[in-house]
């Protein structure tokens, strides 16, 4: 995103400081509120801004040249090295801020925390207390059984998950380090390849076929372009693109490309006007960042929530509400169970509710999944 800090006014040539100077005042006085997360991938797309406005002018409205003008950069040369590295200095690497990794102590413990762990472990606990209550079973080691098999399980299953959750997580870090993504771009006049991650506003980037958006582009030509969006906005097709400033009426202006998008089709030459979190995949990712922290849960222990892919929150979401129906149903049964006085054929003259709390205990882990 074009931000007032980001266009060194103090810098303007004299050539262009005249037709600039009173866009830039203009430009310090823009403001993005950002509202809470949409329902939809389209929605988000329409909540955020493409860039800074000029009494509502975006970068989509404004010529190619006067936005390579605005970032100090030639179209024909690019930035000079010098250049690139001090706004590479100021700005950071063009890469989206990742949340650090939990540890694999901390993995386990998350585990330990779902709904219906938590109802085996009350069940485990219940079956161990009402048993060492038992004058008839209390020295009896194999009336702790049950108790002890669902502390395994639990242990057991929160293990793996922790485990196969981590390694997962090294595979990709692994994965991440064998290749870095480059990128063509024009240093000096020259064309040169560079880390993606050394991107910086006002880069003239060469793109083609095959190719994916490093970051946001205002273009300056493109043949036969298409760019496949669907990671930005669900639009199955791709899209059309060129260098036209017309009314916008997609979901993503037609003269723009933005990051983390292939091209599908074509090739391109743009600008660099956003980069890293400033992009508008950069800025979705933030406000659904933000949302997750707002949504709330343990303060203890941080959440891998946002982690979790749709079929997982179903998955337990259902299995949240098996247990509180199983809960209901083993409630009914120790009510009824006392009422009638059902007794331990075992142990007749211990009390009912004993009993009765061993047969609840059973039904309710019987029914968790």
């Amino acid at each position: 995103m074009l931000r007032p800090d980001h266009l060194f006014p103090h810098d303007l040539t004299n050539q262009h400081h005249q037709d600039l100077s009173r866009n830039v005042e203009e430009l310090q006085e823009y403001g993005l509120p950002l509202s809470r997360r949409a329902s939809s991938s389209r929605s988000l797309v329409r909540q955020v801004s493409v860039a800074s406005s000029f009494h509502g002018d975006k970068v989509e409205d404004l010529q190619a040249e006067h936005i390579c003008a605005i970032l100090k950069t030639d179209p024909h040369r690019g930035l000079s090295e010098d250049k690139a590295q001090e706004r590479l200095k100021k700005d950071g690497p063009n890469q989206l801020t990742q949340e650090p990794r939990l540890g694999l102590f901390m993995l386990f413990l998350l585990q330990l925390t779902s709904f219906i762990i938590i109802l085996l472990i009350i069940a485990a606990i219940a079956s161990i207390v009402v048993n060492a209550t038992n004058e008839g079973s209390r020295d009896e080691v194999l009336s702790y059984t049950t108790g002890m098999a669902i502390f395994v399980l639990v242990i057991l299953n929160a293990g793996i998950a922790a485990y196969t959750e981590n390694a997962a997580g090294n595979a990709l870090d692994a994965l991440a380090k064998l290749s870095q993504p480059e990128v063509s771009v024009m240093r000096g006049g020259e064309v040169v390849s560079i880390p993606t991650v050394d991107v910086v506003r006002g880069d003239i980037i060469l793109l083609e076929t095959g190719d994916v958006v490093p970051a946001d582009l205002r273009l300056i030509t493109a043949a036969d372009l298409k760019v496949d969006e669907k990671a930005l906005t669900g639009e199955p097709d791709d899209v059309s693109k060129n260098t036209k400033i017309k009314e916008q009426t997609k979901l993503t202006p037609e003269n723009m490309v933005f990051s983390g998008c292939p091209v599908a089709n074509g090739k391109c030459k743009g600008v660099v006007v956003a980069t890293g979190m400033e992009t508008r995949i950069g800025e979705i990712a933030e406000m659904m960042a933000s949302e997750d922290k707002e949504s709330g849960g343990c303060a203890c222990l941080p959440s891998s929530a946002e982690n979790k892919t749709p079929l997982q929150e179903n998955i337990g979401s259902l299995g949240a509400r098996i247990g509180v129906l199983a809960i209901l149903i083993c409630g009914v049964v120790f009510l009824i169970g006392l009422l009638i006085k059902t007794k331990d054929p075992e142990y007749p003259d211990n009390p009912s509710w004993i009993y009765m709390i061993l047969i609840a205990v059973t039904l309710a882990v019987a029914a968790i999944p």
